[in-house]
């Protein structure tokens, strides 16, 4: 089976816009070809890759959430061959924003990757909560940004969803009637929110205890049993534990991590960069990892009077 590289490339389209029509209208094709391609793509791998209802795209299917990561790889490899054939070396300047907790998924190594590869490049990098580098994105103050996002907000392009969870360190416990201590990163921060909204639709009693700067401040914080935060599954590594939601935690809600480029900016440099780090970051979300158990019964969130 090959898998058709236009093909491919609509569908990122569509994942990205979650409209027919729009990637219709960025490519220059009828939405009867887009649908038509998407549909290719279906009978080669006999799995639905869209959730459709009255002709509107509403979500990915897992296996298309699943093809998208792999179709970002393979169209940066196949556009990357194509361009070393013919372009100048990659030079200029990227003012890269990028959310706190972007150090815990070795985002140093991945530049130092970008650098190699492309000495003449400049990076500028800049870590805040979510919701400021949105707004500062839209104000054209970054060149790229990755930032937070609510299922659905449209903020940005997405470039993966990620399920949050309860995380506490390996000897955290909470008497019942104490209210949650929590650990949590500054205002503005996607993580945060979720956590209080959900807490306080719970009607869970909280505080909190202690606010990190930074994710190796706020990873300490939790692992010394200051008490318990919030974080993508995919940062979860030992000595770490999730905690199960029961009757005292609520469910957390998936959020997506979206991006945004400046219009102003050199496309050329900004595109390589993006692609590089959207790579990056959909094979650390495949690649086999410490994933860390359960906490067991001493050290959860006890659910019972």
């Amino acid at each position: 089976m090959n898998l058709d590289i236009d093909c491919l490339r609509t569908l990122l389209l569509v994942a990205d816009t979650m409209s027919f029509s729009r990637a219709a209208e960025i490519v220059g094709r009828s939405q009867s070809t887009i649908s038509a391609q998407i549909a290719k793509l279906e009978g080669q791998l006999g799995q639905p890759l869209l959730s459709r209802r009255k002709g509107k795209v509403l979500e990915l299917t897992p296996h298309g959430d699943r093809l998208v990561k792999y179709a970002r790889r393979i169209l940066q490899l196949n556009d990357e061959a194509c361009r070393s054939m013919s372009e100048e070396p990659l030079d200029g300047f990227v003012r890269l924003g990028v959310p706190l907790d972007f150090f815990g998924r070795d985002l140093a190594a991945w530049l130092a990757q970008f650098k190699a590869k492309h000495p003449m490049v400049g990076l500028e990098v800049e870590a805040n909560p979510s919701e400021g580098l949105q707004r500062r994105s839209a104000r054209g103050e970054f060149d790229l940004a990755f930032f937070k996002q609510d299922m659905g907000a449209k903020l940005g392009t997405v470039a993966q969803r990620e399920q949050l969870v309860w995380v506490a360190g390996p000897n955290f416990e909470c008497n019942e009637m104490d209210s949650i201590p929590l650990v949590l990163f500054p205002e503005g921060c996607a993580y945060r929110r979720c956590a209080l909204a959900s807490l306080k639709a719970h009607g869970s009693p909280s505080h909190v205890s202690f606010v990190g700067p930074s994710f190796d401040s706020l990873k300490s914080a939790a692992i010394d049993g200051m008490g318990i935060t919030v974080l993508a599954r995919a940062l979860v590594r030992s000595p770490l534990k999730i905690v199960p939601h029961g009757r005292r935690l609520p469910q957390l809600p998936a959020v997506e991590l979206a991006y945004s480029q400046s219009q102003r900016s050199n496309s050329r440099v900004v595109n390589e960069l993006t692609n590089h780090l959207a790579d990056s970051l959909a094979m650390a979300d495949q690649a086999p990892a410490d994933r860390p158990h359960l906490v067991d019964a001493r050290i959860a969130l006890r659910a019972h009077a």
